[in-house]
């Protein structure tokens, strides 16, 4: 009895001492190795991400798909990765694409920067060319009066690239104007860290084009009416979303080693918590066997 006792006092008085530093230092360890090492976790695919790859999958071969960038730094984590994933996504599928920002003027350079990594790890340098099969159209202030002309004809509203280049002299948007079924761009993809969408339902979405959309965790319930009623064909989620369509498309990125890492500091923190409540159970049921 005695000795069980005092197992129970050295572990009450053990846990109620740890310095917080050496916790937080443990969540920065047990979060930053799996990052350092590449560790990937299997990941069980949802149906949204799953319907966003079939979308882009059905998309024909000769119309054009507009990426909308419309995340910044401060959503990096999680746009970042999905951006990245579904254009590696498109160039496999050899999809196209013109990219635009209606978010903040960061970013066309954010989108930029990905875009190219995407270009790199399909080790695509050679065939898939700025100006004949993409485009980033910059920055662009995305007012009710701008997105409602720019549905109606893009070369009108974004007529140069984000360096000054008019879209005249670029091949990849020779004959683009409109959206729809019936137009050049069946499909928008928003990748977004604010309520960009909402725009983009209001004015894309009467033209008949499929619209598809990767937010932050946060955003995401807010979507599943509009994806569930069909107005949204696909949904990526945070990190989580973008670590799924990395396994889908099979192109394993950053999203899938910072899904492991985040699942190793929720198990981290389990484990404390697990740890704190024993040792207070512990000592009551010490302190009760003194009665």
């Amino acid at each position: 009895m005695e000795q069980r006792e005092s197992w129970a006092a050295r572990l009450e008085f053990a846990v109620g001492r740890i310095d917080r530093r050496y916790t937080y230092l443990g969540l920065f360890l047990i979060t930053l190795v799996p990052l350092v090492l590449g560790v990937r976790l299997p990941l069980y695919v949802t149906d949204p991400p799953q319907r966003l790859q079939q979308t882009v999958e059905a998309l024909p071969a000769n119309q054009v798909v507009l990426v909308a960038s419309d995340w910044d730094a401060g959503t990096q984590p999680e746009n970042r990765p999905q951006l990245i994933a579904v254009v590696r996504h498109l160039i496999r599928r050899r999809q196209k694409f013109v990219a635009i920002s209606v978010n903040s003027p960061a970013s066309p350079q954010l989108a930029q920067t990905a875009i190219e990594e995407a270009i790199k790890k399909e080790g695509a340098e050679d065939r898939w060319l700025y100006g004949r099969d993409w485009v980033n159209l910059g920055y662009k202030i995305g007012t009710d009066p701008w997105f409602r002309a720019f549905a109606q004809d893009v070369a009108k509203m974004a007529p140069t690239d984000w360096k000054g280049t008019s879209v005249s002299e670029l091949p990849v948007m020779q004959g683009v104007h409109a959206f729809g079924p019936g137009g050049q761009i069946s499909m928008l993809i928003d990748i977004t860290g604010s309520d960009t969408i909402s725009s983009w339902y209001q004015f894309v979405g009467p033209t008949g084009a499929k619209i598809v959309l990767g937010c932050t965790a946060v955003m995401a319930p807010e979507q599943y009416p509009f994806l569930y009623s069909g107005q949204l064909s696909g949904l990526l989620t945070g990190m989580k979303g973008a670590a799924e369509y990395e396994q889908l498309v099979s192109a394993p990125g950053s999203g899938s080693t910072m899904m492991a890492g985040q699942s190793f500091a929720h198990l981290y923190i389990f484990l404390l918590i697990l740890l704190g409540n024993l040792s207070v159970l512990l000592g009551w049921l010490r302190r009760r066997s003194r009665l």
